[in-house]
Formats: C-alpha cells, sequence, structure tokens
C-alpha cells in the first residue's frame, strides 16, 4: 500500500470513528494531537459571537487550500552609468505533484475533526455535518460545482493557483462576492441559523516556495527565480456568524492570520524539468540591440516540479493546522459577553 492510500485510510478511519458519535459524546481520541508552537499573527473580531447561543457552535465543514501550479518572474534595467540600456529578466513556472481529489479531502476532514475536539475542550457544544444535514438551510444551500484540477473547485492568488478541499463534495458549500462563504446561509441580511454560531474554517498553504529577484548595481545587473520544497500557511482564518446585532463593526468576526507562516523546509523534492529559455530570442534581441543602439534584453525562464512526500506533507499541513486551531480555541475559551 502507497504511503498516500496508507494517510488516506487513516484519516477516514478516525473520520468515521468520529461521525458516529452524537453531538456531546467525547471524540474519538480523548484528546487532540499536540499543536507546534508557530509565530502567528492574528486579528481577533468579535468572540462575543460565540456565546450568542449558549455557547453552542455549528461546524459543518473546513476549506483546506493547497497550490497546485504557478509562476514568478523579475525583471532589472542598468543604471545610467551602465552604458546602455539594458534588461535582464528571469522567470519560473512550476507545479505539484502527488496530490489527489481523495487525500485533500482527507485533509480537509481532519483539520475539521481537530478544530472540533479543541472547540468542545474550550468548553462549547459543536454540532457537525452528520448533526445538521438534514436540516432544510443545509439540504438547499447550493454546493460548490466548478472545478478544475483534480477535479476540485479553485482559487487564484496572483500568478499562482490553488485548489479547495472540504471533507466531502457535500460539504463544499458555494461562495460569493457580497456574503463571501456565507452566503448560502444568509437571507436579507440576517442569518438563517438561529440556534447557534455557525463557523467556517479555511487553511490556505503553499508548497513549493517560489521567489524572483535581482539587482541594480552602478555597472552591473542581475535577475533571478527560484523554487523550494518548502511549505508555507499563507493565511488560516476561521470566519463566525452569530446572531444579528448593531455595532460598528472590527473586521470580519473570527480569527484571522496575516502574513505568511513558515512549516518546514522540505515537504518534497524539487526538479527542473525544463529550461525553457529562448536562445534565439536572447539572441536576436542582442543584435538588434546592437544595431539600433537600445541595449541588449536578456531573458532566462524555467519549469520545476514538486513532488510530494505523501506523509511528509499532510503531516506538516495538519501541523499547521492544529498550531492555528489551537489559537482559536484560546479565544474561544477566553470569550466574554
Amino acid at each position: 500500500m502507497s504511503l498516500l492510500h496508507a494517510l488516506s485510510a487513516l484519516v477516514l478511519a478516525a473520520a468515521a470513528a468520529a461521525a458516529s458519535a452524537q453531538p456531546n459524546d467525547p471524540p474519538a481520541a480523548s484528546q487532540p494531537e499536540p499543536a507546534p508552537a508557530l509565530a502567528w499573527k492574528t486579528h481577533v473580531a468579535n468572540p462575543e459571537d460565540l456565546l450568542d447561543t449558549q455557547r453552542t457552535l455549528i461546524v459543518p465543514t473546513a476549506y483546506v487550500a493547497v497550490l497546485v501550479q504557478g509562476r514568478v518572474a523579475a525583471t532589472r534595467q542598468s543604471g545610467l552609468f551602465s552604458g546602455g540600456n539594458n534588461s535582464v529578466g528571469a522567470s519560473a513556472s512550476y507545479r505539484v505533484a502527488g496530490l489527489d481529489k481523495a487525500y485533500l479531502q482527507n485533509l480537509a476532514r481532519a483539520a475539521h475533526e481537530d478544530l472540533v475536539m479543541r472547540l468542545r475542550q474550550a468548553g462549547y457544544t459543536v454540532l457537525t455535518w452528520a448533526d445538521v444535514k438534514d436540516r432544510e438551510v443545509f439540504r438547499n444551500a447550493q454546493r460548490e460545482t466548478t472545478v478544475g484540477p483534480l477535479g476540485l473547485p479553485t482559487r487564484t492568488l496572483g500568478n499562482d493557483q490553488y485548489v479547495v478541499a472540504a471533507p466531502s463534495d457535500e460539504q463544499h458549500f458555494k461562495s460569493a462576492l457580497a456574503g463571501g462563504d456565507f452566503a448560502e446561509f444568509i437571507q436579507y441580511g440576517k442569518a438563517k441559523i438561529t440556534d447557534a454560531t455557525l463557523i467556517l474554517p479555511q487553511y490556505t498553504v503553499m508548497a513549493p516556495q517560489a521567489w524572483a529577484g535581482g539587482s541594480s548595481g552602478y555597472k552591473s545587473i542581475s535577475a533571478e527565480a527560484n523554487v523550494a520544497e518548502g511549505m508555507n500557511m499563507v493565511q488560516a482564518q476561521a470566519h463566525w456568524m452569530g446572531q444579528p446585532k448593531s455595532r460598528m463593526m472590527r473586521g470580519a468576526p473570527g480569527v484571522t492570520s496575516y502574513g505568511h507562516v513558515k512549516l518546514a523546509d522540505k515537504v518534497g523534492a524539487v526538479a527542473k524539468t525544463a529550461d525553457t529559455t529562448s536562445q534565439g530570442g536572447n539572441a536576436a534581441a542582442a543584435v538588434l540591440g546592437s544595431l539600433f543602439g537600445s541595449g541588449s534584453v536578456q531573458r532566462s525562464s524555467g519549469e520545476y516540479l514538486l513532488t510530494i512526500d505523501p506523509a511528509l506533507y499532510a503531516q506538516t499541513l495538519l501541523g499547521g493546522v492544529r498550531s492555528f486551531n489551537a489559537e482559536v480555541a484560546k479565544v474561544a475559551a477566553e470569550a466574554k459577553p
């Protein structure tokens, strides 16, 4: 059995055990797994909303977004005293191999179960998908059906494309620009759920790491692009929607991280699969530049592939998730009316 399928089997077994429990039963594990101590910078808004309905929460899903492909590029131009109007550029495109839909849905399921466990330990009654899936509001909620690579919905951040996984297709609710991920649970500006505070956690993870840059000196210029096998948490958030009230808003209610958080230096192996530099184009640019006195333009480019180590990738990602979930649980435990 491959590491990928072994991990999937373990996560599925744990999720099945947890799903069979009643809302107030102890979770499948008596304690959540230890959370790494990471340097989170977070914004917390309206923790008192968690207390709106006698400390009852609904956490029906969790979303894990992971990078699948992207590109970085940099260009530098020569200075006034370099003897010509020269420019250099470097770019790198990258893809990720070793991911599939079942694997990512299992990771989303594990992220969801961990948050539920920690919130219960913080003193809350937490209802999950198994408890609310037959409610009309959840039955009628539209699901996200637009899919891309791996048969999962996509999200674009700059030049990077991510796929977004929920524990199951049924738990992937449609979002909208107005109303965001809560769009299916709001009507006429009011929450459709009146007996609990709804929480929709999201975790966005980047692997590989890629960057491009360069320098411009007195008489020299350079540019380079790099791809490495590390993993960062780009953002994590656990936004919630309690009962309607009039107040000055301090941002979206919930806990939101800002700034990348380093999770690991290595979650697989990066290989350069192609040098896509156009030598002919560089040669032609040099000739034209010399003929017309416009300076030379030189470009280099390459394609890279990150092949993940399935067990290490999952361990690293879930370590970051647990660490953020611990931050959320701390906020919940300290919430005051």
